[in-house]
């Protein structure tokens, strides 16, 4: 089942596109050997030595509902469908294959503008589109070993997930005036920037906006004793925490479910994930020695979207708990 629309993985969408904001040899080196087109995306992190076969896993940064991103994710699966023979891709927001068979009941014609108006009003993802444009493939000339779209997701993880968003969500306007205040009473203290303090009060203001990267993350929970304490922010940094730990086991969770799903050749299989998702399971991959291509899209802009996305979000979220997401594992 896809959800209707991706509650928890888009608000981690405002992080950066870029995991690391560098330019070296050996990305350079992967970038070509993928021929991917820098128009298209770029290698942004790399765990794979030349000699080796095919890198496991390329995870492809997502932003969702943003349709240039889509475009962009829908062309690098159709390109590594066709030059690195990729069978299997890992999507988050899905509890199950994707079935997107009612696509080929629907004219030619008729399709691909039913496809590019559901791309453009977010209501279909590149994942998707790449998927339906495959198969297509496939329906006139079978293949011995069809290609495939899985939804990663625990239903009861991503519950826990939405409850805690929601919990930030009701909490964070008071608590954002809170940081205000603390940020008043630091000024009239000559608290400069670079202090301690004034650094983990910023830390705690991306916390409630969850916007943090895992590093950042990371970062928060060892300088936590400094965290400022009030009766309006400290319920909502406990729930920012909350949504933040259930989102690192989500990531290994979908690394799991994709490992389970092992290819019928040495193909990669491509995850689809959002930015806090990618530089987390990035992390996990190295340090079990598994090779990896991060491809992060190019993309003109992605600050605009933001609140409309917020706006989505308010208007989605009552229907999204009571319909979509199971109660149970």
């Amino acid at each position: 089942m896809v959800l209707p629309f991706l509650v928890l993985t888009g608000i981690l969408a405002a992080l950066p596109l870029q995991t690391e904001g560098m330019d070296t040899p050996a990305l350079r080196v992967t970038q070509e050997r993928l021929g991917i087109p820098e128009n298209l995306a770029r290698v942004t992190d790399v765990c794979w030595l030349s000699a080796q076969a095919p890198p496991n896993f390329i995870l492809i940064q997502d932003v969702h509902r943003y349709p240039e991103v889509q475009s962009r994710i829908a062309s690098l699966i159709v390109h590594g469908y066709e030059k690195w023979g990729v069978k299997k891709v890992f999507v988050e927001g899905a509890f199950t294959p994707l079935d997107l068979t009612v696509f080929h009941r629907i004219p030619s014609k008729m399709r691909s503008f039913l496809m590019e108006r559901l791309l453009k009003e977010g209501e279909l993802s590149g994942p998707e589109m790449a998927a339906v444009l495959i198969m297509e493939r496939e329906w006139r000339d079978p293949p011995v070993s069809p290609f495939q779209t899985f939804g990663m997701e625990n239903p009861q993880l991503y519950r826990e997930n939405f409850i805690a968003y929601r919990s930030v969500l009701a909490q964070r306007e008071r608590a954002l005036e809170a940081v205000l205040s603390i940020r008043r009473l630091h000024a009239s203290m000559n608290f400069s920037e670079g202090n301690p303090m004034t650094d983990q009060l910023n830390r705690v203001e991306a916390l409630v906006r969850l916007r943090l990267t895992p590093a950042e993350y990371e970062m928060y929970l060892k300088t936590k004793a400094q965290t400022p304490s009030s009766p309006e922010l400290t319920p909502a940094v406990k729930a920012a925490e909350e949504f933040y730990q259930v989102v690192q086991m989500r990531s290994r969770v979908f690394l799991a479910e994709a490992t389970r799903k092992v290819p019928a050749s040495d193909a990669p299989r491509i995850i689809v994930v959002g930015g806090f998702h990618t530089a987390a399971m990035a992390d996990l991959l190295r340090q079990a020695n598994i090779s990896f291509v991060i491809l992060s899209p190019v993309v003109s802009s992605v600050g605009n979207e933001e609140p409309i996305y917020e706006q989505r979000l308010r208007h989605t979220a009552s229907l999204l708990a009571q319909a979509v997401v199971p109660a149970s594992r």
